[in-house]
């Protein structure tokens, strides 16, 4: 298993990098941990899986609003059905 390091330079003013390390303790997490885990969520919502799932509810609701947002591309295509039978 490869245990390597990476050493990143983040240039941040003194008030940035206190802000961020307030809001890494205020986590229970030290600086470093609060960076990866940003990173891991910018990647992961780059690559279309945030780990998290949409409530059940949440998602009808917005399916259901896209779908009565879509237009029909013709407009005078008859799908009621009882055109099949003449």
């Amino acid at each position: 298993m490869y245990t390597g390091a990476m050493n990143i330079s983040l240039p941040l003013s003194p008030e940035e990098q206190a802000e961020s390390e307030r809001r890494g303790a205020a986590a229970g997490t030290d600086l470093s941990a609060l960076i990866l885990e940003a990173l891991h969520e910018k990647l992961d919502e780059q690559n279309g899986s945030s780990g998290e799932t949409t409530p059940y509810e949440q998602w009808h609701k917005e399916f259901r609003a896209w779908i009565a947002d879509q237009r029909s591309r013709n407009p005078d295509f008859d799908d009621s059905g009882g055109s099949i039978y003449d």
